[in-house]
C-alpha cells in the first residue's frame, strides 16, 4: 500500500516539497508514509525519522478523540469544518497548534489513507490567549480584530458599552454595528489594511491624530448618536499587532466613554461665559453706583466750594459762614460713607483686623439693618485660629450665600453657624426662604443659572473642602461647607 501511495508523488512532488505549509500522508493505521520539508519544521523530526512514526504519538489525550471524530466524518460522508484546530507533541515535547485540513486519499474508489495540510498557529494562539487575558480583565472597552477583520476578543466592557453580546459578534466582521448604522471600517479596520493618513482622513475628518506613544497607531474623538439613549462622545484608540517578521496581523482598538468629560467641559464653558458676564454687569452695577453717589455728591461739595469761593459779598459773617462749612463738611461725610461702603464691599477691612467671626458678625447686621432680613451669628466648639485664605474664602462663601438669601430667597430670617471640630470646620448659611429643587449634580446648577452656588462650590473645593445643598420649594435652604483642619 505504501509502494502504491508514493506512485502518486509523481503529480504533485515539486508542489508537495516546496510548499509552506506542513503536508504528510498516513496510511489508514496511521503510519506516516510521506512528509514535506514543512513537516519537519512543524514537528522537529527529521523526513526519515517521521516516516517511522504513526500519528498517536504525535496527538495525545483529547486532540486523539477530535482525530478519530476527523476520521469517521471523512469516512461516512459527513460535512468537515475546515480549518480545525488541532495540537500535536513535538519532538523537543513541546505542544504545538496547528490549523489543519484533512482529505481522504482514494484509489479506485477506495480510501487508502489520509492526506493532512497544517498551518503552525502556536505563536498567534498564544497571542491571543495573552489578549484575552489582558482584554478580559481590563475595565476599558477593548476588541481584537484579525487580518481578514474578523472579531477575535470583545471584552465584557465593550459589551456593556455598546450592549453587543460578544457570543453574536465574535468571529464576524460586524464591529461597526456597536458604532455605526451603516457598515463602515472602524480605526482597526483601517490599521488592518495598512491605510494611509488620506484614507482615515476620509472617515474620520480631521477627528484623529498619530498616537506619541505606539508607532502605526492613531487616537480619535467622535460623537456617536446611536450610543446608549442620546448618544455618547468616545476617545479611541487602535493600535496594530505585528508578528516576528513586522508584518500586521491584527488590530486592537480600545474605547473610553468621555461623555460626562465632555459635559463638564461644556458645563465649564458656559459657567466661564455666565461668570464674565456677571462679573461685567458688577463691574456695571459699581460704575453706575460710584457715578450716581460718590461722583453726585462730591460734585455738589465742589459746586458749593466753588460757590463759596466766588462769592462776590466783600465778607461772609461768622454764623454764615460756619452754616455753609458744616453744610460741605456734612456733604463731604456722605461722599466718605459711600467709598467706605465701597471698600467694605471689595474687601472688608473688619476681616483683615479682627478676624472672620466678627466678620461674619458685621455681614449679619447689614443684612438685617439695610434689608429688614433678620441675621444673626452662631459659634460650637473651640474657636482656633485660622490662615488667612481660609478666612477669607470661608467669608466670601457666606457672602455669597447672604447675596443670594438678600436677591432670591425672599427670606426674613437667615441664620449663619460655624462648628468647630478637632477634625474639621462647617459653616452652615440657612433661610427660611422660598428653596428650590435640587439638582442630582451640583454641576447642574451653571445651566440652572445659579451661579453664586457654582462659585460656593468651587471655593470649597479650593481648600479640598465640600458643599452640602438642603432645599425644597417652600422650606427654605441650607448651604453645609465642610474643611478639614
Amino acid at each position: 500500500m505504501g509502494t502504491r501511495l508514493r506512485l502518486t508523488e509523481q503529480n504533485y512532488r515539486e508542489l508537495f516539497e516546496n510548499a509552506s505549509d506542513a503536508i504528510w500522508v498516513q496510511d489508514m493505521e496511521g503510519n506516516i508514509v510521506d512528509a514535506n520539508k514543512a513537516c519537519e519544521k512543524l514537528s522537529g523530526f527529521t523526513h526519515r525519522e517521521l516516516l517511522r512514526k504513526n500519528v498517536k504519538e504525535f496527538i495525545t489525550g483529547e486532540f486523539l478523540d477530535i482525530a478519530r471524530e476527523i476520521r469517521h466524518k471523512l469516512l461516512t460522508g459527513e460535512g468537515l469544518p475546515e480549518p480545525y484546530e488541532q495540537r500535536l507533541v513535538r519532538k523537543d515535547g513541546t505542544i504545538g497548534t496547528m490549523k489543519m485540513a484533512t482529505s481522504l486519499v482514494m484509489i479506485d474508489g477506495q480510501p487508502i489513507g489520509f492526506q493532512h495540510i497544517a498551518r503552525d498557529v502556536t505563536e498567534e494562539k498564544s497571542l491571543a490567549e495573552m489578549l484575552a487575558k489582558i482584554t478580559n480583565g481590563s475595565p476599558i472597552a477593548t476588541f481584537v480584530i484579525n487580518k481578514e477583520h474578523k472579531i477575535t476578543h470583545w471584552n465584557t466592557a465593550i459589551e456593556s458599552l455598546s450592549g453587543i453580546r460578544t457570543q453574536k459578534v465574535l468571529g464576524t466582521d460586524r464591529q461597526w454595528q456597536a458604532f455605526y448604522p451603516e457598515k463602515r471600517p472602524t480605526v482597526a479596520d483601517l490599521i488592518v489594511d495598512g491605510a494611509s493618513p488620506q484614507k482615515i482622513e476620509e472617515y474620520y475628518h480631521g477627528k484623529y491624530r498619530r498616537s506619541n506613544l505606539i508607532e502605526g497607531a492613531y487616537e480619535a474623538e467622535d460623537f456617536f448618536p446611536h450610543l446608549g439613549n442620546s448618544g455618547k462622545w468616545l476617545r479611541f484608540t487602535a493600535s496594530p499587532i505585528k508578528n516576528e517578521e513586522g508584518e500586521i496581523i491584527a488590530a486592537v482598538e480600545t474605547l473610553q466613554d468621555v461623555s460626562e468629560e465632555k459635559q463638564l467641559q461644556e458645563n465649564m464653558r458656559y459657567y466661564i461665559q455666565l461668570i464674565t458676564r456677571a462679573q461685567e454687569e458688577e463691574r456695571k452695577r459699581l460704575a453706575r453706583d460710584l457715578h450716581d453717589d460718590v461722583s453726585s455728591a462730591l460734585l455738589l461739595l465742589i459746586q458749593r466750594l466753588d460757590s463759596l469761593i466766588s462769592t462776590r459779598k466783600p465778607k461772609l459773617s461768622p454764623q454764615l459762614l460756619n452754616e455753609k462749612l458744616e453744610d460741605l463738611r456734612t456733604q463731604t461725610v456722605f461722599a466718605l460713607d459711600y467709598v467706605r461702603r465701597y471698600a467694605q464691599d471689595l474687601r472688608p477691612r473688619i476681616l483683615d483686623d479682627l478676624g472672620l467671626i466678627p466678620a461674619l458678625e458685621w455681614m449679619a447686621e447689614d443684612l438685617e439693618k439695610n434689608y429688614s432680613i433678620k441675621a444673626h451669628v452662631k459659634v460650637s466648639g473651640t474657636e482656633r485660629n485660622l490662615p488667612a485664605e481660609v478666612q477669607l474664602l470661608l467669608f466670601r462663601i457666606a457672602q455669597e450665600a447672604l447675596s443670594n438669601i438678600r436677591r432670591h430667597a425672599r427670606a426674613s430670617l437667615a441664620v449663619i453657624r460655624l462648628a468647630f471640630t478637632p477634625d474639621t470646620i462647617t459653616m452652615t448659611v440657612s433661610d427660611n426662604g422660598r428653596g428650590f429643587q435640587v439638582p442630582a449634580r451640583i454641576e447642574d446648577l451653571a445651566s440652572a443659572g445659579r451661579l453664586g452656588i457654582m462659585g460656593i462650590a468651587e471655593r470649597a473645593r479650593l481648600l479640598n473642602g465640600t458643599l452640602e445643598i438642603k432645599s425644597e420649594p417652600g422650606k427654605g435652604t441650607r448651604l453645609i461647607t465642610k474643611l478639614p483642619v
